[in-house]
């Protein structure tokens, strides 16, 4: 007979009592307390099971009743045969496997499965939602900026302009062109999830018409491919992933999920911008535009010209613009032949 000190626990509950089990040759086990010199329960070894076998720490037993029993020895073992994750834990192909598998998972949830469900989900969200998340989006920003010194009939010709090019393209979306201007100069456009597009008189006063008509085109694929919404979905999504992962380990998650929320909306928006890009030349097509105007508004745009390179390039919102460029122009030459 083997005599094993340890714990008595109790299911689903906190509270323990210091117990011997007595085990027998032939696979009988009886569990007393010692605090009181009473029988607990009484088994038979093959019902019960054994947990995972983890170095340094004791292997519990198991009972058909959810109770279990934690000898104080870590050398006590109630089986040979081990469990999962003491097979993965002994066995170095195992180890490596693992090693390379949670990187490569990590990778396909946030560069595959998040985006591939922000795309499928994007479309659900109603208007009136887009419609609440761009207005209050141009709220905040007009503490910021400044309203823009062109003229009514400029800005009313330059809206005009869009809204003829937009309908021979066949685009049936609600855009609001509006105008701003920041305390410098600012070269640069955006557009908002309910379908504002902002321009800045900087990129007004620096682009011909027909390069500013397509920039409009670029950010009104942003609009019509929901590309906010998804951004929006696709952060929650990875801020779950990564809170569920690492709890409450506060500095930690907050260095991870800092830099790696970054890097991970900077690779969408790299990929939305292509999208936008091939948007553009498009609809620039259907409308009668050459795309070309385009790429020559890119090459107008601030940092357009900088060196890039491959790290510099992942680490940018925006992908290289001579990749860019080049992707427009063949766009550019198929409508040519």
């Amino acid at each position: 007979m083997y005599r094993i000190r340890g714990k008595y626990c109790l299911d689903g509950r906190s509270q323990t009592r210091p117990a011997m089990a007595l085990l027998r040759d032939d696979g009988t086990l009886r569990i007393l307390a010692t605090d009181a010199d009473s029988e607990l329960i009484s088994a038979n070894l093959a019902e019960c099971r054994q947990g995972d076998i983890l170095p340094g720490l004791p292997v519990e037993l198991h009972f058909p009743d959810g109770d279990s029993f934690v000898p104080d020895d870590a050398d006590v073992r109630w089986s040979t045969r081990q469990g999962f994750l003491a097979y993965c834990e002994s066995h170095l192909s195992m180890v490596i496997l693992a090693a390379l598998l949670v990187p490569l998972s990590f990778w396909l949830v946030f560069t595959q499965v998040i985006p591939a469900g922000a795309s499928a989900t994007a479309p659900l969200v109603p208007q009136s939602v887009l419609n609440q998340i761009g207005g209050s989006a141009l709220k905040t920003l007009d503490f910021l900026l400044q309203d823009s010194e062109l003229t009514v009939e400029q800005q009313e010709d330059i809206i005009a302009d869009w809204q003829a090019k937009a309908s021979a393209a066949g685009l049936n979306g609600q855009y609001q062109v509006v105008f701003r201007r920041g305390d410098e100069p600012v070269i640069n456009a955006f557009a908002l999830a309910d379908g504002t597009i902002v321009l800045f008189d900087g990129l007004v006063k620096a682009l011909p018409r027909e390069q500013l008509i397509a920039v409009l085109f670029h950010e009104a694929g942003h609009v019509d491919l929901r590309h906010h919404i998804q951004m929006i979905i696709q952060t929650s999504a990875g801020a779950i992933v990564y809170g569920l992962l690492l709890g409450d380990l506060e500095g930690l998650s907050e260095t991870v999920l800092g830099a790696g929320l970054s890097l991970g909306e900077n690779a969408f928006s790299r990929k939305m911008e292509t999208q936008a890009d091939d948007f553009a030349a498009q609809k620039m097509r259907s409308a009668g535009l050459n795309p070309e105007a385009l790429a020559e508004a890119l090459n107008t745009l601030p940092g357009s010209r900088e060196e890039t390179n491959s790290w510099r390039e992942f680490l940018s919102t925006h992908p290289d613009t001579d990749k860019r460029v080049d992707r427009i122009q063949h766009s550019a030459d198929t409508l040519s032949h």
